[in-house]
């Protein structure tokens, strides 16, 4: 619950300090005397998205709103604190910036913990209600399946997690199974081919020959010719010489050594002759080789663009895959428990869903009846309410779509909410709900703060009582904060706080006085008949004593 309420530079509120207590809070004073502005100040601690000019007051440059709260329940929001303090400053020259207990927080994850604490039902403040996605919130609250649609939740996020887990182990699957048939395909396009380091070497001078053949034949022929053929050939010529060398040798020794050369040039000469002979003869067109030989290049070319710049390389590519290849498992026997687990838990999933759905519509009717009982009771004459229940796809909170249907005017068709209460309407409509919730609520549920902003606009007389009297009771088991013209709500209330305008040194001051005795008496006098008389007094005694 608030226990204090803390505003400074807001609107037109200076500096003020609110206390608020355990059970029913009343907050009266005359019109414009700034009640709504505190409700607007609690009601921007709800709100991710603030405008700070809309609010800082004129001459100041940011507004601060502050909250202490205590017996809070924040299970699942990861703050230990059982009393916090909640602040907002707003700031006409910078972000907006948020505070739990000194610590600062998102305006998402502030406004998360902010309305776990507080709910505002009034005018202005109601879109909680109106918003459709809320109303099965607000419906398994009522029927006490809080508990049984958490559980559900959970298992609902197991099996989506689940999900993603198999698809992930598929995506694996199918993954390794790919790079499995590319490995395979490579090792066989890699073996295929036999591969030797130096074949590109010797099919490359292969190539160059057999393009060649032409002027190499002609060359060879000419190299022959001058060695041997020719009159005055190599041959012939170092024959003669010899010839003469040996003769000079008989007369001179020294010409021995010069003879021993000749005679070993012409054996060279000799050798050189067969070679060439060999060569011209080999040297015959081969397109067919040819053709072969640059078939075989181009398919080396090819797996060097692919696995490596060297014959070397694409081998030792080769073998490293064969290794990765031996490393890759792929466990089809995972990938099936993995599916059974899914189905077992699926099947759950929707045993579930068809039993919370079940109980929602077996309760429904009940429900829509206690709550058309108590909007009778709060002033509604003809009120028509429905709970429209529609299947879906299963989600977070089970396979039912829920949405509330209402008309407060007899004649009028139900419609949803947001296109048919006003926001008086739908403070009691709140009203309605709580009351009925807590009729109907298994355990005791989570104390907050419920604050009704102008319930009683449109009502008089016994409406008026009713309703005062639902909040009392709604005050036993929530902090109540009400803001209220009527008396007979006002007299109901434990703890009365008075709101009243005053001008000090020319500036207007919001105050906020806690009322008791005397000063109470008389400030329901006032909101009986508009001024305080002997016969306004009586009454309001009279409210009090018997409230």
């Amino acid at each position: 619950m608030i226990e204090e309420l803390r505003i400074k530079n807001f609107a037109i509120i200076d500096n003020l300090t609110v206390s608020l207590r355990k059970g029913f809070n009343v907050l009266t004073g005359e019109t414009g005397a700034g009640k709504s502005i505190i409700v607007d100040a609690i009601g921007v601690l709800l709100r991710e998205k603030i405008s700070a000019v809309d609010f800082v007051k004129h001459g100041e440059n940011e507004s601060k709103i502050e909250v202490i709260a205590s017996d809070v329940d924040l299970k699942n929001l990861e703050i230990e604190d059982n009393t916090i303090i909640l602040k907002k400053i707003l700031s006409l020259h910078g972000k907006t910036k948020t505070y739990i207990n000194d610590s600062a927080f998102t305006a998402q994850g502030f406004v998360k913990v902010a309305s776990r604490i507080i709910n505002i039902h009034g005018q202005h403040e109601h879109t909680y209600l109106l918003k459709k996605e809320n109303h099965v919130f607000f419906f398994d609250t009522i029927v006490g399946l809080q508990e049984k649609v958490e559980k559900f939740n959970q298992l609902y996020i197991n099996v989506q997690a689940l999900k993603q887990e198999l698809e992930k182990i598929k995506n694996e699957v199918i993954s390794k199974k790919q790079r499995i048939e590319l490995l395979k395909f490579q090792i066989e396009e890699i073996n295929n081919a036999n591969l030797n380091e130096k074949e590109e070497e010797e099919l490359t001078e292969q190539r160059q020959i057999l393009k060649n053949v032409l002027k190499l034949k002609e060359l060879a022929e000419s190299c022959f010719s001058f060695l041997y053929e020719d009159k005055n050939s190599v041959y012939t010529v170092l024959s003669k010489v010899l010839n003469l060398i040996k003769e000079l040798s008989q007369f001179d020794s020294k010409a021995e050594e010069a003879k021993n050369l000749i005679e070993s040039a012409l054996t060279q000469s000799e050798e050189a002759v067969y070679i060439l002979r060999k060569l011209k003869d080999s040297y015959e067109s081969d397109p067919v080789t040819l053709e072969k030989i640059e078939e075989r290049l181009t398919l080396i070319n090819k797996l060097k663009t692919k696995y490596g710049p060297t014959t070397r390389e694409i081998l030792n590519y080769a073998e490293d895959i064969k290794k990765e290849l031996n490393r890759i498992s792929i466990s089809e026997e995972e990938l099936k428990e993995k599916e059974k687990e899914l189905i077992e838990l699926s099947e759950n999933l929707k045993s579930q869903a068809d039993e919370i759905s079940d109980h929602r519509k077996k309760i429904k009717t009940e429900i829509e009846r206690e709550i058309i009982d108590e909007l009778n009771f709060l002033g509604f004459s003809h009120p028509v309410f429905e709970i429209r229940i529609t299947e879906k796809d299963i989600t977070l909170n089970g396979k039912d779509d829920i949405e509330f249907y209402f008309s407060a005017n007899p004649g009028e068709p139900p419609k949803p909410l947001i296109k048919v209460a006003s926001g008086g309407e739908l403070s009691r409509l709140m009203l309605a709900l709580k009351c009925v919730e807590l009729k109907f609520a298994k355990k005791m549920i989570k104390s907050i703060t419920l604050i009704f902003d102008e319930i009683d606009a449109g009502i008089s007389g016994a409406t008026a009582e009713n309703v005062g009297k639902r909040l009392k009771e709604l005050a036993k088991h929530h902090q109540v904060l009400c803001v209220t013209h009527l008396p007979q709500i006002a007299a109901l209330g434990d703890h009365h706080l008075k709101v009243e305008k005053v001008i000090k040194d020319n500036k207007t001051i919001v105050n906020v006085e806690t009322l008791k005795g005397a000063n109470r008496k008389e400030e329901i006098a006032r909101m009986l008949s508009g001024r305080i008389t002997q016969s306004s007094l009586f009454h309001a005694k009279e409210l009090l004593e018997n409230k």
